[in-house]
Order: structure tokens, then C-alpha cells, then sequence
């Protein structure tokens, strides 16, 4: 059972760790959009680009965190 925490605990970090980065691209969207005269071309289709991201980079980590870790695991045996 041990084994499986430690995986789920690293796909999580994973995931973490890649919402965070979404957050931060989207907080620069962001910036750009209200920086910029006239704002960013698609600036404007989305008024809340972090959170988007945010929750982009969470699925996004956790999909490549158990894929790579499902490779690994047929690698292996």
C-alpha cells in the first residue's frame, strides 16, 4: 500500500507543480492583455486566463505523470 501512496503523492506534486506554472503563463496573459493598447487578439475570450490554465496544467500534469509512470511500469517488467 505504501507503493501506492508514494505514487499518488507524486502524481499530485506533479500536478501541482504544473497548475502553478498555468497559473503563472496565465497571470502573464493576463498582464500582456491589460499592458497592451488595444489588448491581446483572443485577450478578451477569456477574462479569467489563471484559473483556466491553472486547471489546464492540473489535468495536463496528472495525464503525464500516470502515463509516464504507466511506461515505466511495462518497461519494467
Amino acid at each position: 500500500m505504501k507503493k501506492w501512496h508514494r505514487h499518488i503523492r507524486g502524481t499530485v506534486r506533479t500536478a501541482l507543480i504544473w497548475a502553478a506554472l498555468g497559473a503563472l503563463a496565465g497571470a502573464f496573459v493576463e498582464l500582456l492583455n491589460d499592458v497592451l493598447p488595444g489588448g491581446l487578439p483572443m485577450g478578451s475570450l477569456f477574462d479569467v486566463w489563471p484559473p483556466v490554465l491553472a486547471v489546464a496544467g492540473f489535468l495536463g500534469g496528472a495525464l503525464v505523470s500516470s502515463a509516464l509512470r504507466l511506461a515505466r511500469r511495462s518497461r519494467i517488467r
